[in-house]
């Protein structure tokens, strides 16, 4: 097994933005306060693999696991994240809900099935809605639905088998979803359905296009491929298999999955989160949790900060703006996780630049910075976003009249604001997504968007993902007209 990777703060600072205070031609490497993102993205598609029943230092570094470990080492693994309670009913039904329900399951937790024939139903969750995940995003009108192998008929409740056990169904236990009855609801038909065999939702049929795809999709694998009982291959394979459009398991050739490559995927903003349900029964519980795609601080990027299942709801709920779902504890007291978001963009040692160089290109990028005019009168670039192209698509910068401007180098265009830039030290923002010409840009003065200077879906960005920022003065002839400090970069607001 190799190494494990270093956990801790270090790990959290080399995640977290760069806070650097720039003057013409140097950075200062003093500490200084940061702006890290205060928001995840506002995702169009959340994609969530739950595995199975594996400690984090028994995956990390594995042979038996290579697709998994490259997942870490290309995307953003939380090193100290952690399971809520062993049996895996308590953490998936923690994970989707913000409580273990222990009131329905009991204490200490058990591995019980739903019984809706009873009367009362025993082992079931029956608090109002909203009671789950699923009915907030339903009533954020946004969709779902939960995507589990072998599972066989829709919203399978009344028995199991060796592929597929009940307690890894997290749905079919709340009544606003199964309906309370002995007879599930169409809600709990249309959304809880067999990942491969169900005839109108196959998640290969969904993935056909953006449209069909869920907002939210809950993917299950098997007992055979997902860890369970130390099967490695079978689940490193299987994920490979969905994520990429491969057949290594045998189980993804007819109907064949291919996450990546979907246009959910590759058109919107989307992201997914493997994580494991609990580890092989240690107090400490220490599980792998992985988010992965375009939108997180890549390669190699980590988070040493303390997180468990709630906090990944807390996150969903934050991307999405939903409330809790519980009034108190649970999510409701949760931190979000959005280290991930933060652009890692510190110059290498020694290096003096006022060009932050993202590690991994991105598509959307919000740039911040404070900035300080100090010789009025003269043009005085602040930000200014690059393709990894090296071509220059979006500068904002002060006029010789005072007033904040924004050339396109893509279209080719300046737009002008009646915005003055005052004296002393202010807040810039800028943001572009690069989608072509429906791309967006825009930009904020003290925390103040400058409808002038915005366009929203309308923005020529041309195509290439941004490699690079410049802050302050980028051309000759502007050298001292600007101060900038604690420059931040994100790929979702700051």
């Amino acid at each position: 097994m190799a190494a494990r990777r270093p956990t801790g703060p270090a790990l959290l600072l080399a995640a977290l933005l760069v806070a650097l205070t720039v003057v013409p031609g140097e950075v200062n490497t003093r500490a200084a306060p940061a702006a890290p993102a205060m928001q995840a993205p506002p995702f169009d598609h959340i994609f969530v693999v739950l595995e199975e029943n594996q400690d984090y230092d028994r995956i990390l570094g594995s042979d038996e696991a290579p697709f998994i470990n490259s997942l870490i080492n290309d995307n953003f693994l939380q090193t100290d994240y952690h399971a809520l309670n062993h049996g895996s009913l308590p953490d998936y039904l923690g994970l989707v809900s913000g409580s273990e329900q222990l009131q329905a399951i009991g204490t200490p937790p058990t591995d019980c099935t739903p019984q809706w024939t009873r009367s009362p139903p025993s082992c079931v969750v029956t608090a109002a809605d909203p009671s789950n995940i699923t009915d907030l995003i339903e009533h954020s009108g946004r969709s779902w639905r939960a995507y589990l192998q072998a599972m066989g008929q829709p919203c399978r409740w009344q028995s199991q088998t060796a592929d597929y056990d009940i307690i890894h169904n997290p749905f079919v236990y709340f009544e606003t979803i199964e309906g309370g009855n002995a007879v599930s609801s169409q809600r709990c038909v249309d959304h809880d359905v067999d990942m491969y065999a169900d005839p109108r939702h196959s998640l290969h049929a969904d993935l056909m296009s953006a449209s069909t795809t869920p907002n939210f999709v809950f993917i299950v694998p098997g007992n055979r491929y997902n860890m369970h009982d130390n099967q490695f291959k079978g689940a490193d394979d299987f994920l490979r298999d969905i994520l990429t459009g491969t057949n290594r398991s045998g189980q993804n050739g007819i109907n064949a999955v291919n996450i990546f490559s979907s246009p959910a995927w590759t058109t919107g903003r989307s992201i997914a989160y493997i994580v494991w349900d609990e580890d092989s029964g240690t107090r400490v519980n220490h599980v792998v949790a992985i988010q992965v795609g375009n939108w997180v601080n890549r390669p190699s990027g980590e988070d040493g900060a303390t997180f468990n299942h709630y906090s990944m709801l807390k996150t969903w709920e934050v991307a999405w703006g939903l409330p809790p779902i519980q009034q108190a504890g649970g999510d409701a007291s949760a931190r979000p996780m959005l280290a991930a978001f933060n652009l890692s963009n510190e110059p290498p040692n020694g290096q003096t630049s006022n060009r932050l160089t993202l590690r991994n290109a991105h598509p959307e990028v919000f740039a911040q910075l404070q900035a300080n005019l100090r010789s009025p009168g003269r043009t005085a670039s602040l930000l200014t976003v690059f393709g990894n192209d090296g071509v220059q698509k979006i500068r904002l910068y002060v006029s010789p009249n005072g007033t904040l401007a924004v050339d396109n180098g893509v279209a080719g265009t300046t737009a002008s604001s009646s915005v003055a830039f005052g004296t002393g030290w202010h807040s810039v923002q800028i943001h572009v997504w690069a989608r072509g010409n429906g791309g967006t840009c825009d930009v904020a003065y003290d925390g103040h968007l400058i409808a002038a200077l915005s366009q929203l879906g309308t923005c020529s960005t041309g195509r290439s993902p941004i490699g690079s920022v410049v802050l302050g003065d980028a051309e000759p002839g502007q050298a001292g007209a600007v101060d900038v400090r604690y420059p931040a970069i994100a790929t979702s607001r700051l």
